[in-house]
């Protein structure tokens, strides 16, 4: 077991917690849910992986992830997100990034995107809700739309329902930053 590497998580509907538990697996190193992280655990690492989902414009749990970081003296803290956005979609994911992390943060902190999907049985209320309202008036707009693209009608396709589009394949590059800083 590699216990040099601590694979934290905060997940509402799966997908994040299924991914750190492949990094973790693929590493050999130990997983928990951020709930059960603190200062004095994070301490013990040399690298810390933080993970969470893309939402509302932030990385759930990010902010006090990065608390932790400082507090900790961690020496590497690797971020990946997890949502619902393909990851073909390079162009959003970057301006997703650019709005998340600072530009200094851009440069220090390697960050990593993840394609998971929609689990509506699995969300709060509150964010059901959202999405689906979210999803209606995105169609509504669309309906009136000319010159659709492709990237538009998979939009429309996807936001209606769950959906899981995550693969393994997607751990690739962190997994591959962390076996060459070994």
């Amino acid at each position: 077991m590699n216990s040099k590497i601590l694979v934290c998580y905060k997940s509402v509907t799966g997908f994040t917690k299924q991914y750190a538990e492949m990094i973790a697996d693929e590493m050999d190193c130990t997983v928990m849910d951020f709930k059960n992280v603190n200062a004095e655990t994070v301490s013990k690492y040399d690298t810390v992986v933080f993970g969470g989902r893309c939402y509302m414009g932030a990385i759930d749990g990010l902010k006090k992830a990065k608390a932790l970081i400082a507090e900790s003296g961690v020496k590497t803290f690797v971020v990946f997100a997890t949502g619902a956005t393909p990851n073909t979609a390079e162009k959003t994911i970057q301006d997703a990034w650019n709005k998340i992390l600072t530009s200094d943060e851009l440069l220090s902190i390697p960050h990593f995107y993840m394609q998971g999907g929609l689990c509506y049985e699995k969300m709060p209320l509150h964010d059901w809700l959202m999405m689906k309202a979210f999803a209606a008036v995105m169609k509504s707009k669309m309906k009136n739309k000319k010159d659709k693209t492709e990237e538009d009608r998979e939009f429309e396709r996807v936001i209606s329902n769950s959906y899981d589009i995550s693969s393994k394949s997607y751990i690739e590059p962190l997994v591959s930053f962390l076996k060459e800083r070994k």
